[in-house]
């Protein structure tokens, strides 16, 4: 048995099967071409032998770490100008990976964790993208014509210490650039008690599963997960939906503030008691602590609570504020806070607005919470977790810079944001959260292309629909993943992607199912329940539509896609002719929405309804 010292090279096709089987012909060709024009000579240029290959890939080994990661760089260069010109959904982009690292030579192959390194570091590439260690970056930084991009330390599947990992940054106007590595934004953060109590209750066992490779039998076979519900297992005063909205107290002299102080309590009480998915104290619990000094345990205790809502309302010369703090009733700290503030004029008409408000952030601010705890509950290993959190932050970046017009940089994070997820898998192949999430920024992406290039569209879905496979496998019934698919393939369908009408069919037959698997698995999943109602009404059965969307409404205590369902609970009343309901929903859009365009154009299309007046001064004001 011979050892050495050897920077490795492992490289990947990227899409190996899709490409296969939508032209093995062509790909071969094309790859085989590649191998022999580019690949091939290049290694023998910089002193390296190819030490195997598959189908898709290659392993190689260089004297080196300069030799492997300047060819590395010549060749992902020289793809991107070769490929320029093919359809996104049939160019080939490769993933690398490179380690220095001691090896096994044996029978002309290569063992040992060397290898295994540049394994897992190409398995965490983008496509068209290189990733090296800091085995390899230390004797390369001055040596050579590329920016470094440090995303800090990471632990790859079966090495036992982290593995420093840099990005390589092949635009030349980055050469020399070595900018500071991805931060964790969560460490230090202290995770809230409810969190720390969900992890704490998680078991998870799986077998060792390299989510990349997608096979789908292996993964039926591997991952084996025992869950339980991180929020079933909360105690009564650790749950945040169990909620006591303590009486408000008056701040001002008027004598009319104790009335609207009282009020405004005892209509959010009623706001948030309309919402199942909430366990709310009614006003005769909570009425024994009004005006007391009590500590909040002891509140918590009493009324087996994990939320309490305390608030104040004053009065100036012309307006109303009030100040309304949410507190953890088991640790007495406070979570959350929001203000309102209203004209004085019409100050008892004002009540309920008030109360409205106040719910719809509470509302709001708990779902966070909750997902924060669910999130951290499918995880056993906390440094993934902090990988899917970091990823969510990523994501929500990407929408902001997409919402502001720039559309690379929003991009940009996305791939991103995946990187990070496809590393969260990597460290923890059972959990089903990154896979799911993968699913979603691909879903997105496909979203974002649309109309404009379905071609480009249509690879993003078949990678989401890679992801949901996987998903489903590793957990069947995940309500999420379950969506995910389902919302995949309506949306595929959407675009006219199905091929023929046999294809459509099945299309829509498996997105219908695969909604109701969603919903039946988790009643309260809002969004699949919204997604349901518009597959439902397009398919002409309004009534059902309706109430889909009705349940959707009813399920969604944290308001994530309001603005969607009230539109579909005003578009089927308005198709099923029914006035009274459509201008409910309507009005309720507007108020709630009055800037968005849709419930500006409902409050046209009333009046195509048998019941309207004609009005055209009123639709002239919309």
């Amino acid at each position: 048995m011979q050892r050495s010292l050897a920077a490795i090279l492992a490289l990947d096709m990227v899409g190996y099967s899709l490409l296969m089987e939508s032209d093995e012909e062509g790909t071969l060709t094309r790859q085989k071409t590649y191998r022999r024009e580019l690949i091939d000579p290049r290694i023998e240029a910089y002193r390296g032998r190819i030490v195997k290959t598959t189908g898709d890939g290659l392993l190689a080994e260089f004297p080196s770490a300069v030799d492997a990661v300047t060819f590395a760089a010549e060749l992902q260069r020289a793809m991107a100008e070769h490929e320029a010109d093919v359809p996104t959904d049939r160019r080939i982009s490769f993933r690398i990976g490179i380690n220095v690292g001691d090896i096994v030579h044996e029978e002309g192959d290569i063992y040992g964790d060397g290898v295994n390194v540049a394994a897992r570091l190409e398995g965490l590439a983008e496509p068209g993208g290189i990733l090296i260690s800091g085995t390899v970056f230390d004797p390369v930084r001055n040596k050579v014509d590329l920016g470094f991009e440090d995303l800090g330390s990471r632990r790859v599947k079966n090495i036992s210490e982290p593995v420093r990992v840099y990005r390589v940054l092949l635009d030349p106007a980055a050469a020399g650039v070595v900018p500071g590595r991805l931060r964790r934004r969560w460490k230090g953060r202290r995770i809230p008690p409810e969190a720390i109590a969900a992890a704490a209750v998680i078991i998870v066992l799986g077998g060792g599963l390299l989510i990349r490779d997608l096979v789908i039998g292996d993964v039926g076979r591997e991952a084996r997960q025992i869950r339980s519900s991180a929020l079933e297992q909360l105690v009564e005063t650790e749950d945040p939906r169990r909620i006591a909205v303590l009486y408000f107290e008056p701040r001002s002299p008027q004598e009319e503030v104790p009335y609207l102080a009282a009020g405004i309590t005892e209509g959010l009480i009623d706001e948030l008691s309309a919402v199942s998915a909430l366990n709310v104290v009614s006003r005769n619990g909570v009425a024994t602590f009004r005006g007391a000094v009590v500590p909040p345990d002891s509140v918590g205790r009493a009324l087996e609570v994990g939320t309490l809502v305390n608030g104040t309302v004053a009065l100036s010369e012309d307006q109303i504020r009030v100040n309304v703090s949410f507190v953890s009733a088991s640790t007495g700290e406070q979570f959350g806070s929001a203000r309102v503030a209203r004209p004085r004029a019409e100050l008892f008409e004002l009540q309920d607005d008030l109360a409205h408000e106040v719910a719809v952030f509470l509302r709001t601010r708990l779902g966070e919470e909750l997902e924060l705890i669910e999130r951290l509950a499918g995880a056993e290993n906390v440094e993934a977790w902090e990988l899917l959190q970091r990823s969510r932050a990523m994501r929500e970046q990407s929408d902001r810079l997409l919402q502001a017009g720039d559309f690379e940089g929003g991009w940009d994070l996305l791939a991103e944001a995946d990187s990070l997820l496809a590393a969260a898998e990597e460290i923890a192949p059972e959990w089903v959260d990154p896979t799911v999430r993968r699913g979603w920024l691909s879903y997105r992406r496909s979203r974002l292309t649309g109309f404009d290039d379905r071609s480009e569209a249509d690879k993003w879905i078949g990678e989401g629909m890679r992801h949901a496979e996987v998903a489903v496998q590793l957990q069947p019934d995940d309500a999420d993943a379950l969506e995910l698919r389902g919302t995949l393939q309506y949306w595929k369908f959407l675009l006219n992607l199905g091929g023929g009408p046999a294809e459509s069919g099945r299309l829509v037959a498996g997105a219908e199912a695969d909604l109701q698997a969603s919903v039946g698995a988790n009643p309260q999943q809002a969004s699949a329940w919204s997604s349901l109602s518009h597959l439902l009404a397009n398919q002409g059965r309004v009534p059902e539509g309706k109430l889909a969307a009705t349940r959707s409404y009813e399920s969604d205590p944290y308001l994530r896609n309001a603005h969607l369902t009230l539109w579909r609970l005003f578009f089927t009343s308005w198709d099923l002719g029914d006035g009274v309901e459509a201008r409910r929903w309507c009005e309720e859009g507007r108020r709630r929405f009055p800037d968005h365009e849709r419930f500006r154009l409902c409050g046209i299309m009333v009046y195509a309804l048998a019941d309207a007046e004609p009005d055209v001064a009123g639709m002239w004001a919309r």
